[in-house]
């Protein structure tokens, strides 16, 4: 299955099952160069919304990251990324569809931040897919996009060498745009602006 279409895709549940039904796992060594296979990548944009108080509307902020010199992909180092995410590993029991991409997120949430205080996952939101051609990296990895929900900002990086990380309200994230990875543009553009 291949798509045309480039940028942000939404929705389309029916597409994400077959996804995980007729996808197949091979060594990741030979796909990073070969665009004739699209990787996919359960990746995901953490959020935390503040509650409304005395009919004032709370801010939404989203957790940024910025990926440091210890980051594996070398091509990703020193821009910002709204996502956390990563290649997925083969099921070890059979599980619906959904449940397998969320329980690799949450894998991948987990290896990449912690949290505090009593802060919980509220919710996790399939948004759709991010498709982009453009660059090199991009050609090769199909991103199916999340936004977890966190139910306040206790959160923190684990691999502060790999990457660090601060709280961004949403209508401050423009700052970061130029210095943003392509995908984190495209969620932009299509998810948040």
């Amino acid at each position: 299955m291949t798509y045309q279409e480039q940028g942000l895709i939404i929705g389309h549940s029916e597409v994400l099952k077959t996804i995980v039904q007729k996808g197949l796992f091979s060594e990741r060594n030979k796909l990073e160069e070969d665009p004739s296979f699209k990787q996919i990548i359960p990746y995901a944009v953490i959020s935390y919304k503040e509650p409304e108080y005395s009919g004032v509307r709370g801010s939404q902020f989203f957790y940024l990251f910025r990926r440091g010199s210890g980051q594996t992909e070398k091509r990703l180092r020193n821009l910002y990324s709204m996502g956390i995410g990563g290649h997925m590993n083969p099921a070890t029991s059979v599980k619906s569809e959904e449940q397998y991409l969320i329980d690799e997120l949450k894998r991948e949430f987990f290896e990449e931040v912690r949290l505090s205080n009593g802060c919980i996952i509220e919710d996790i939101d399939f948004i759709g897919f991010i498709n982009d051609d453009s660059i090199p990296v991009s050609r090769v990895h199909l991103g199916l996009l999340y936004n977890i929900r966190v139910s306040s900002k206790d959160i923190h990086e684990n691999e502060t060498d790999k990457m660090t990380a601060a709280w961004i309200e949403r209508s401050g994230l423009v700052e970061f745009y130029e210095g943003m990875e392509t995908w984190t543009r495209i969620i932009y553009d299509y998810y948040i602006k």
